[in-house]
Order: structure tokens, then sequence, then C-alpha cells
């Protein structure tokens, strides 16, 4: 059985101030400013249930983008309960029919009032109130304590967000990095990064290790032509310096795509993040041939300096 949340409007951010978030969330919502300034004030309320994760995590950037706080929460399905527990309307409003009040969110409807959950409401209605009758806000219930979404639909968006992030030759990549969780050193061979590690690590954006590999070679060169080290020990550390990229290469590529990864998924709303992830991610083969083009610029100009 696919796992089903509710989407929870639980006040507005600290930052954020009242009266603008209930402006945005009365146009939002399709009611009026005092009632979604009620709907702020409660602790909790569902305003869309019995969703896929997908969907909730569109419900929940619709929401956060007027500058309130919203939650992700399981809903339970070893224990059903035999009632929906959802905001309903005062005595003093009309009852509700089977056209629910909702939110319209990016031509997506998000109901805040209703006996039953509505799985995708096409045309969201306004909340209406009779012509003789000022319109009531809907009182709310407090939402249920239920479980924070789970781990496996976390670890599959996380999933998704490194395949994002890591673009091109993805497989092969998770290939290697599983291969190497397996192994009690967790090392794996890359024969680019051995071949030409600065250039390939520029591919792979990871900018300060190529700087890194760049400013050892300089520091080699010119020792060497200084100071008299001899070439033998100066291509010794070089061909270290190559085996060491083989072997970590993939490990460090791992380790800079989580980091990424993680500041990214923290810091955007779901659909911003996968922009982001595109953005700063994939691969950059202008990158990699200025690299090396770097590398032979700064050699060159060593040379010329130390015949001077």
């Amino acid at each position: 059985m696919q796992e089903k949340y509710n989407v929870v409007l639980s006040g507005k951010h600290p930052a954020a101030d009242t009266h603008q978030v209930a402006q945005k969330l009365a146009t939002l919502f399709k009611c009026t400013p005092e009632q979604a300034g009620r709907l702020l004030s409660q602790p909790s309320c569902v305003v869309k249930k019995d969703v896929t994760a997908d969907v909730a995590d569109k419900y929940k950037w619709a929401v956060e983008s007027t500058g309130a706080q919203c939650i992700i929460q399981l809903v339970p399905q070893e224990a059903p309960l035999d009632f929906d527990v959802v905001p309903v309307l005062s005595a003093a409003a009309p009852t509700p029919t089977s056209s629910s009040p909702s939110v319209s969110a990016g031509g997506v409807g998000v109901q805040i009032a209703s006996g039953v959950a509505a799985d995708a409401i096409q045309a969201p209605a306004a909340v209406s109130t009779p012509a003789s009758a000022p319109a009531a806000p809907p009182a709310v219930t407090p939402a249920p304590a239920m479980q924070p979404r789970s781990a496996t639909a976390s670890s599959s968006s996380r999933q998704e967000a490194i395949q994002i992030f890591v673009g091109k030759n993805h497989g092969y990549i998770e290939h290697k990095w599983k291969k190497a969780s397996q192994r009690k050193h967790q090392w794996s061979w890359n024969w680019a990064a051995f071949l030409v590690g600065f250039g390939w690590m520029g591919y792979r954006k990871m900018y300060l290790y190529s700087w890194i590999f760049i400013g050892v070679v300089a520091a080699e060169l010119i020792a060497e032509l200084v100071i008299g080290v001899p070439s033998s020990i100066t291509s010794s550390i070089n061909l270290g310096i190559a085996i060491g990229f083989g072997l970590k290469g993939n490990a460090w590529y791992q380790q800079h795509v989580n980091q990424r990864v993680d500041q990214i998924l923290a810091s955007h709303a779901p659909e911003q993040a996968r922009i982001e992830l595109a953005r700063q991610g994939g691969t950059n083969i202008g990158a990699a041939v200025g690299f090396v083009a770097a590398l032979f610029v700064l050699l060159g100009m060593i040379g010329v300096i130390a015949e001077g």
C-alpha cells in the first residue's frame, strides 16, 4: 500500500509579517484575510489529506511561499481512523455541500475543509456564505499528532536529488560507490582521475581539488629549478599524487555530492531545489579544458622565468 500524507498548516514563519501572510493565504485559500488570520492563529490545521509524497511536497511549497509554515505528516496505514480529522465549518456557516472550500496553488486545488478528502480538485471553489450573513471563518480542530515522513520516502527523494546532481554517467558512478561501500578500505579505481586528475575534478565541478593539484605541481617545478631537487623525486611525487587521485577520486566526489545535495535540499523549496541541483551539479567540460590549459601556461611561465 502506497504511503499517504497530510499537509498541515502550522502558523507563520517567525520573520514574516502576519498581515502580509494572511493576505497571501487569503488569495491562496480563496477566503477573506480575517479567515486566513484565524487559520494562522491555530497551532495546526490540515489543509490537504491522504496524498502521495510528491503531491504533499507541492502543497507544502505553495503554502510556504506565502510566508506560512507547513509540515508533512505520515498517515498511519496500519490503524486508520474511522473519522476524518480536518477543519470543519462552525455552526454559523452553512453546511458544506459536496463541493468543499479549497486552495488554488498553481492549478492544484488544496482542500481546507471537508468531510471527505478529494485526491484531485480541478476547479477550486471559493469559501461562500449566504448573502444575508457575513462570512464566518472555519473553526479549526488541531491536527492529530502523527508520524513524520518515513525514512523510506525521504531516502527516495534524496536519491533522486543525487541522481539529478550527478547527471551524466550517474549509474556508473553509483555502481562504483556501491562496490566501494562493500570493501573495508572503501576505495574504487577511477582511470580518468588517475590520468588527468585535476582535469577530471574540474569536469565534475570540484574546482578546489584542481587548484590544489596545479599548486602542488607548480611548487615541485619551482623546487626542481631553484633548489635543485632531482627530477626523479618530483616525478615520484607526481606519480603518487596520480595514484591517490585514481584511488580516492570516487570517494572525494561522493563526499562532494553528499555535502552539496544536503545543502541544497535544506535551503530550497522542492521545485527550486531541482533547478539548483541541476545548475550546481552535472559536468563542465569547459572547466576541464581550462584547468589543463592553465597548468601548461603556468609551467611555461615558470620555465621562462627560470631561464631568464
